[in-house]
């Protein structure tokens, strides 16, 4: 299963959806765990929070995931 998440992207500043693999159960990682996404706004890798979709440098600023995707 995947899902999209949504973040700004630090270098151009555009808003960037991305899908992310789900198959893992809901208790098998940390609320704070980060997976690396390879940006296509920028083509550079950022570490965006599995759960939230937030970058690693931005832990304070609100982000909402996007629904899931069938």
């Amino acid at each position: 299963m995947q899902r999209q998440i949504l973040f700004r992207c630090p270098r151009t500043g555009m808003n960037v959806q991305h899908r992310i693999d789900d198959e893992r159960p809901e208790n098998c990682e940390p609320a704070d765990s980060y997976v690396p996404v390879r940006c296509p706004a920028c083509m550079s890798l950022h570490f965006a929070n599995s759960t939230t979709g937030k970058l690693l440098n931005e832990r304070d600023r609100e982000l909402v995931p996007l629904p899931r995707s069938a």
